[in-house]
């Protein structure tokens, strides 16, 4: 597995949330948001030499690379809390508790853009 790759991909979902947040659609850019963040989560696992495995789960990531000694910010961790169940939750009417572009608007949406932009330039950081 190859670290660069996975940052690379986590970059181009941060601009496709991005433009589809540009373009009003909002629970499809909570969803690349979260995709981001994920990506950019298993590129410094891989970074570190480990195995990220197939969780989807961004605290089971965050305490992955918490395990190797990187230390991490308690802004970026609340972050992660909250972009966490946009996996499901943007995707499913089941977990959405209802149809999911009907649960998101602009304001949730930008939130959660900005909240994935921080984390994945602080993975970036973290890969220097």
């Amino acid at each position: 597995m190859n670290y660069k790759e996975w940052i690379e991909q986590a970059l181009e979902d941060l601009d496709t949330a991005k433009v589809l947040l540009t373009n009003g659609k909002y629970y499809a850019s909570a969803f690349y948001s979260q995709q981001a963040v994920e990506k950019s989560l298993k590129s410094i696992i891989i970074y570190l030499g480990k195995d990220p495995g197939k969780t989807h789960s961004l605290i089971e990531l965050i305490e992955m690379i918490e395990k190797e000694g990187v230390t991490v910010p308690t802004n970026i961790k609340e972050n992660l809390m909250v972009l966490s169940p946009h996996f499901i939750i943007s995707r499913y009417p089941e977990a959405a508790n209802g149809v999911p572009f009907k649960q998101y608007s602009k304001s949730i949406s930008e939130d959660l853009y900005n909240r994935a932009k921080e984390v994945v330039e602080w993975v970036k950081e973290n890969l220097q």
